[in-house]
């Protein structure tokens, strides 16, 4: 499927959107987890098809298990041809994944070909050393509280 280039601009300005949040996501396994932010982000048109199992074998390579109970599948270098706009996507699990010993209660999906999602994912480490934000990310029932966690740093 072809993009306009007004669809993908418009889709470059908002790194994360309320459509890429899934607040009570269910996987099994560190590999359906995976392949659920690879296919959240193909809905919305971010890549194409081919990035999902680059963000397996990505995940192969090395754990993308950052810390306080979340991870960030993304998928090889190569595979940066198949995205056709940055966007991240956010996924809450209703029962914790067992990540290669170590349990995560969430994943943000990276499709990026530079590293325009820095500030957000800036962001979300610093939500995640504050306990009172992370237990508010790991519960909070609204997308939009989710949204404005990810994109407001303390300076703002």
């Amino acid at each position: 499927m072809l993009f306009s280039m007004v669809q993908k601009l418009a889709m470059n300005n908002q790194l994360i959107q309320a459509s890429g949040i899934r607040i009570a996501a269910a996987a099994s396994s560190r590999e359906e987890a995976v392949a659920l932010c690879g296919q959240t982000l193909l809905e919305l048109g971010a890549v194409s098809e081919e990035y999902l199992p680059a963000m397996w074998e990505r995940e192969q390579i090395i754990s993308s298990y950052m810390g306080e109970g979340v991870a960030m599948p993304h998928g090889t270098d190569e595979a940066r041809k198949y995205v056709r706009f940055d966007q991240l996507v956010f996924l809450r699990f209703v029962d914790e994944i067992d990540w290669d010993g170590v349990p995560v209660r969430a994943c943000i999906g990276i499709a990026a070909t530079g590293d325009q999602h820095g500030r957000i994912l800036g962001n979300l480490a610093e939500v995640l050393i504050d306990d009172d934000k992370r237990l508010e990310l790991f519960s909070t029932p609204s997308v939009e509280r989710i949204l404005e966690l990810l994109e407001t740093t303390e300076e703002e």
